[in-house]
């Protein structure tokens, strides 16, 4: 029997989120129960080099302390899963320069120094996003509209000791967010029901957001292509000029909406992984 380590989340990643990140976690755990598996869940903050090493790791960890840790267990053979560099892969900065090289699209974004209050290159409106890690407090992601409003969200950063920051331009339409595991059929977006123009028919706005959730979809060879990207990820799309274009990736979501069906697929790959 396969012994397997699900780890949860440290709170500060996971701003709002916090239960529903852990759920996602639990029903994972459960149904791997449920054929077979041995199960221990601990939080992130509990991990230690002591730790024992199991033959299989689920983990939502972002800390560069354990991300050291699941890197030298994968090192020593353990299967972890997302995979150390796949989670550091998404990280604005780097998913930024990503997307760059794989032609994946996205709006046009610039990576800024902090020090430098404004950045002719940039087109107003935009968003301003912190570099590196995930957003954790309010002010990690804003979108501007001024001069004045860019200078103060680059010195709010500046003074937090925040030295880089992702500038996205801003595209007006509807944002999809959808949810994928690699290596399965699990496939899950969330429709732009409230984007739509009130004016329209509901016949018109079903088929508006069946047309912008195929254009979401075509993304996702673009993404698993990319052998850097995580195994099990969502992400957030704008539809614009017929294109989905990313602006966000993540490691292991919440899978809030999809629940039940994602467990499901993300036991599929443990198993297909594990053999």
């Amino acid at each position: 029997m396969k012994n397997v380590l699900g780890i949860f989340r440290a709170a500060c990643y996971s701003p709002g989120m916090v239960e529903r990140d852990e759920a996602i976690l639990r029903t994972v755990a459960r149904h791997l129960e449920g054929e077979g598996y041995e199960v221990s869940l601990i939080h992130e903050e509990e991990l230690a080099s002591t730790t024992p090493l199991p033959d299989i790791v689920i983990h939502m960890a972002r800390s560069a302390r354990a991300l050291d840790i699941l890197q030298a267990w994968q090192e020593a053979g353990c299967r972890v899963i997302n995979t150390v560099e796949s989670v550091q892969a998404v990280e604005r900065t780097s998913l930024a320069r990503l997307c760059a090289t794989r032609g994946i699209p996205t709006p046009k974004t610039w990576i800024v120094p902090t020090a430098t209050p404004w950045h002719d290159e940039v087109a107003l409106p935009c968003w301003i996003k912190r570099a590196g890690a995930c957003a954790q407090e309010p002010d990690d992601v804003c979108r501007v509209t001024s001069r004045v409003e860019y200078e103060e969200a680059i010195a709010r950063l500046r003074a937090r000791g925040i030295h880089e920051a992702v500038v996205m331009q801003h595209l007006e339409g509807p944002c999809i967010k959808f949810y994928a595991v690699k290596g399965t059929d699990f496939f899950h977006c969330l429709p732009a029901y409230d984007k739509w123009s009130d004016t329209i028919s509901p016949a018109r706005r079903e088929e508006n957001n069946a047309y912008a959730m195929t254009l979401c979809r075509s993304l996702l060879p673009l993404i698993e292509m990319a052998n850097e990207t995580p195994t099990i990820y969502g992400g957030d799309a704008i539809i614009a000029d017929d294109t989905a274009y990313l602006i966000d990736l993540n490691d292991w979501p919440s899978f809030s909406a999809c629940r039940e069906d994602a467990a499901k697929a993300i036991v599929l790959l443990v198993e297909q992984q594990g053999r």
